[in-house]
């Protein structure tokens, strides 16, 4: 064992940083997290949280009791983060993949306009959404100028609060994640080796049998990456629904990273924040490994 660790140790040294960053960043806080929701840890045991009263499940009680108002609002916050990621992950899907069919072809300036199409998720999310927020305004925004010039609408709607509050979000999510869902299906496309299409049109395969039988089942590992990865993403988010509604959404918008924010840092309730951190940690990580074991045995059974 030491003889291994004296050979490697250039790569040790190399990869420490890392370890460190990881166990400084992640795991410690994530450890201290864990404590804390196991304690009543307020405004006042803050300052010596390490002893404060040990409440056991009772923090967990309070955040996931549907019939408490906490509880009511916390499993409403994960029903909207639920319609939100169904939303734009689906529908990011179907523009990344048509925008990436578009830019597989060869034409003049193809570089140019893949550069372009990244614009919008590279924007800061403090930049892009706060456009968004202005777009949406009920009596200076674009949208509702444009509906009522269309005659679709015959006064100003509210977009920022309320029950369209979650329609708008999505929609500014939408415009900024599908240039990321473009750039990997566009990777996964040019690994497919043309001869597999060839092959497909000599057997009298039309497009969408192209599209079906070639290109889908060939681009499933990628297909896998970007579902999975926009699921935890968007379980996880935040910027956008603060930025567009500030320090609480509403309940119609709200989710549960606004949720455990507001209660922990403007409630000071660090204990109940930290137990439903802990909860959707945990559900992230039962998520993946559903998502990671149904695939792997599909895989297996072919």
């Amino acid at each position: 064992m030491l003889q291994r660790i004296a050979k490697n140790r250039t790569a040790y040294l190399l990869i420490l940083p890392a370890v460190l960053g990881m166990l400084f960043v992640h795991y410690i806080p994530m450890l201290w997290g864990i404590l804390i929701s196991f304690r009543d840890v307020n405004l006042f045991t803050v300052r010596n949280w390490f002893s404060a009263p040990w409440v056991g499940l009772a923090n967990f009680a309070q955040g996931f009791d549907p019939a408490g108002t906490l509880g009511a609002r916390f499993w409403r916050s994960l029903w909207n983060v639920t319609v939100f990621g169904a939303v734009t992950i689906s529908a990011g899907y179907v523009i990344g993949i048509a925008v990436a069919h578009l830019l597989n072809r060869r034409f003049p300036g193809r570089t140019l306009v893949r550069g372009l199409i990244l614009l919008p998720y590279i924007t800061p999310d403090s930049v892009a959404y706060s456009v968004w927020r202005f777009i949406f305004q009920a009596r200076t925004g674009l949208v509702n100028k444009w509906l009522l010039a269309l005659g679709l609408i015959d006064e100003p709607e509210i977009w920022l609060v309320g029950s369209r509050a979650l329609t708008s979000v999505t929609i500014a999510a939408l415009w900024k994640g599908w240039p990321f869902a473009a750039l990997i299906l566009l990777a996964g496309l040019q690994s497919i080796p043309q001869e597999y299409y060839d092959a497909a049109r000599i057997d009298g395969a039309g497009g969408w049998a192209r599209l079906r039988h070639v290109t889908f089942p060939l681009l499933m590992p990628v297909t896998r990456t970007y579902m999975l990865m926009s699921i935890l993403w968007n379980y996880n988010a935040f910027n956008q629904f603060r930025v567009m509604f500030g320090n609480d959404p509403g309940i119609a918008a709200d989710v549960p990273s606004t949720l455990i924010m507001r209660e922990a840092f403007d409630g000071f309730n660090f204990g109940v924040g930290s137990a439903m951190s802990l909860a959707l940690m945990i559900l992230m990580l039962l998520v993946t490994i559903l998502f990671v074991r149904t695939y792997s045995r599909r895989e297996g059974v072919a």
